[in-house]
């Protein structure tokens, strides 16, 4: 399983980083750009060719891509007419902004695709009896319950009760009615990891709270038909659009309040760890969390900060305000060094996903 795990996380990798680079680089010649290299990953680089004078090429850190493109960085003291500086503003803002287009195109594909092949859904009494592939979460742990003494956590999912696999919210509930005062074994996946824990319901629960102290929520599969799958898609990608602004938004508010975003940011090691689960749970959630990490993608690279698309953006607009150019070493150092903070940034991401997970 470990395998089909990398095996998902590299191809959602692979196709996330080229379909926003190939935005980049089909706007570029469509502006008649000469674009000097189509990279995967950072350098050094491991492999390359030259087709139709373009490099495209293979590196060895595999943290995302580039687009090399002449001009690109406004410094040249007579770009010629293949390079980014002697383009328009309104061509250059196309560009930079087409690999953020393209991931968005990515995600309305994926969530089309899901939709022919059926979409998570939660089990109500009216579709409990049309969905598939049902999953049971514990969505909800009181404190100072069964629940939380054992360990269990929000998000669990319950693989397992009483001896009874991939049980319904019904069988769970029926289970737990049976065993009051009894140990009762309990198997939960937690993120990709299987936890194996014993629990004993309360005879006489506090009024709400329930034998566990846990609140409980199915999923299930339902299929759109090909005809809507489309439009499933695109709505999907809007609503889930709007639905990643407000948590960015809460986000910041969250740094401005308290300093801290919480465990809302992940890095390449939680992406990792959700692939596993989203594979162990099947296609489908497979192609939800790729659109979700492309959606994600697009929206982080369209922020006005230095170094990523947004902020290459707003220097076009500076320009288009005061009329003249930004001088080019300044846009290449104030980049340079929005670099190697999302660099520094992401590197400590990364240290506390591996805190946090293992």
């Amino acid at each position: 399983m470990i395998w089909l795990t990398v095996l998902v996380f590299v191809g959602l990798l692979l196709v996330l980083v080229l379909v926003h680079e190939l935005g980049h680089l089909l706007a570029a010649k469509r502006a008649g750009c000469n674009v000097e290299e189509f990279g995967f990953g950072f350098p050094p680089r491991i492999a390359s060719k030259i087709w139709r004078g373009t490099r495209y090429s293979f590196n060895l850190i595999p943290l995302g891509g580039f687009v090399k493109i002449e001009g690109e960085d406004m410094a040249e003291q007579a770009p010629g007419p293949g390079s980014f500086a002697t383009k328009s503003a309104p061509w250059r803002i196309f560009i930079l902004a087409a690999g953020v287009i393209m991931n968005v195109i990515l995600a309305a594909v994926l969530f089309t695709w899901q939709g022919v092949i059926g979409v998570p859904t939660v089990v109500t009494a009216e579709t409990a009896a049309s969905l598939d592939n049902q999953l049971t979460y514990i969505v909800e742990v009181v404190d100072e319950s069964p629940a939380a003494a054992a360990g269990v956590t929000a998000y669990d999912r319950i693989v397992s009760i009483g001896g009874i696999e991939q049980p319904t919210i019904e069988q769970v509930t029926t289970t737990i009615g049976a065993t009051l005062g009894e140990e009762l074994s309990l198997e939960l996946d937690r993120q990709g990891v299987r936890e194996q824990i014993t629990i004993v319901p309360r005879v006489d629960p506090p009024e709400g709270e329930g034998a566990l102290g846990v609140s409980l929520l199915a999923t299930g599969i339902t299929k759109i038909p090909v005809w809507q799958a489309p439009w499933h898609g695109i709505t999907r990608t809007w609503d889930m659009t709007a639905a990643i602004v407000t948590q960015f938004w809460e986000i910041g508010g969250r740094l401005v309040r308290e300093g801290s975003a919480g465990e809302t940011l992940t890095g390449p090691v939680g992406i990792a760890i959700y692939t596993n689960e989203a594979t162990k749970l099947g296609l489908t959630y497979v192609l939800e969390f790729g659109a979700l990490i492309s959606l994600n993608l697009a929206l982080i690279n369209i922020l006005p900060i230095p170094a990523l698309d947004g902020g290459r953006i707003l220097f076009v607009f500076i320009e288009l305000i005061i009329r003249r150019p930004v001088p080019g070493k300044v846009e290449q150092t104030a980049h340079t060094v929005g670099f190697v903070a999302l660099i520094g940034l992401m590197l400590l991401v990364t240290w506390r996903d591996i805190i946090r997970f293992f």
